[in-house]
């Protein structure tokens, strides 16, 4: 009962620090309000990314599956080496299932991102995508590094942070106390624009606040990872797997590649094959992808490490057989996001992308009707009274 009879609990806006929480909340928003709402718009449109550019190479990205198998990845590597003999090869994926081409990911000398559909049953180059200055990567590079690169990264972890303390200040803010608590769910129809511009506002910011944390906590840790995995592994108990080292060299291998995607079904029997990517530099294994039938992401999140000079498995990462620490890790992608759905059927799975383009756009409206609220509350004030003075101050004319 003592906790109950709390001033926070029964008059908030009779305690000290709830003012000073304000106080946080806005000038928070003030200063960074544009950019988090930037962010978070730009979230929204690249939460259907993987679908918006799949629309926009329908000619390229999906094919008829005959009956027969789909052709060793080996023949179809060499014909995009033929094809684009000065490129280095990234990865190759086929996240979309037997009706889709095999997606070929090469950089160009010019450092550019070219992806290559090519039909894996017929071997037919069916187009390509060239993604520098593409509409959609450039949405992504603004949300994830604000067109900055690493530092870009880096400082977009800080309006991760902004975001996490706005929606705990934002709450607290809200909280209208025990004998008003019906206030806070309040919407006064037929009330001036100014009233329903602030209702507009407590009832978005309560009702998006759990999913902007979640996205914001998620999307720091692509910025601090270092940080967050240890946090990770302090709080679960146990160690992160992470990519191990090689000690065979890629260029000495006489392994074809279809054994390593064969070698990795051994590993992870009753998985899908996803995707494979080709060591960058001494000591990177040969990474490949599985997909299980009920992931919790779209294109899985199990990993077959193997040896690029003798195809050996150096390890397997299942996640359902991993500990708690890596499962985290795992899951902060497809959290922040929102491609985890798939895992309870194809509709949950769109509901769950569209209540996330949802709460992106929340921040943003947020920020509109925090800045109205501003202006009517205090700067329209402050200007009319200066205003005054400075009539005031005009001598009158004899």
């Amino acid at each position: 009962m003592k906790l109950l009879d709390s001033p926070f609990l029964q008059s908030p806006r009779t305690v000290s620090w709830r003012r000073w929480t304000f106080y946080i909340h806005l000038w928070l928003a003030l200063l960074l309000g544009p950019v988090l709402a930037l962010v978070s718009l730009t979230g929204s449109i690249v939460v259907f990314r993987y679908e918006l550019n799949r629309l926009m190479v329908p000619g390229t990205a999906y094919v008829t599956p005959p009956r027969s198998e789909r052709l060793p990845l080996d023949e179809l590597t060499a014909r995009i080496r033929a094809a684009r003999p000065a490129d280095q090869l990234s990865s190759v994926s086929w996240d979309g299932g037997p009706s889709t081409g095999m997606n070929f990911w090469t950089n160009s000398p010019e450092g550019h991102r070219i992806h290559t559909f090519i039909d894996p049953y017929s071997g037919v180059i069916t187009g390509q995508e060239d993604y520098y200055g593409k509409w959609m990567q450039w949405f992504y590079e603004l949300h994830a590094k604000l067109l900055l690169g690493n530092t870009g990264m880096f400082l977009n972890g800080f309006v991760g942070l902004t975001a996490l303390i706005m929606s705990i200040s934002g709450l607290i803010v809200w909280w209208p106390g025990l004998p008003r608590w019906r206030f806070g769910f309040s919407f006064l129809r037929g009330a001036r624009w100014q009233r329903q511009n602030y209702d507009w506002h407590k009832l978005i910011g309560f009702y998006s606040s759990a999913a902007v944390f979640l996205i914001a906590f998620t999307g720091m840790y692509f910025s601090f990872p270092g940080l967050y995995k240890s946090f990770i592994q302090s709080a679960a108990g146990g160690k992160i797997a992470i990519s191990p080292r090689a000690r065979t060299a890629w260029n000495a291998s006489t392994v074809r590649l279809e054994e390593f995607v064969q070698t990795a079904m051994r590993a992870q029997p009753g998985a899908q094959f996803v995707s494979l990517s080709f060591p960058k530099k001494p000591g990177d294994p040969v990474s490949i992808r599985t997909k299980e039938v009920r992931d919790w992401h779209r294109i899985g999140l199990n990993w077959v490490y193997l040896e690029p000079g003798t195809g050996a498995v150096i390890c397997s990462t299942r996640f359902s057989d991993a500990n708690l620490a890596s499962q985290a890790a795992l899951l902060m992608y497809p959290l922040h996001f929102g491609r985890f759905g798939g895992r309870w059927g194809t509709v949950t799975f769109y509901a769950v992308m569209v209540a996330y383009v949802i709460a992106g756009l929340a921040p943003a409206v947020l920020m509109v009707t925090g800045l109205l609220m501003y202006w009517n509350r205090s700067l329209s004030k402050t200007l009319g009274r200066s205003r005054k003075a400075a009539a005031a101050r005009i001598p009158l004319e004899v």
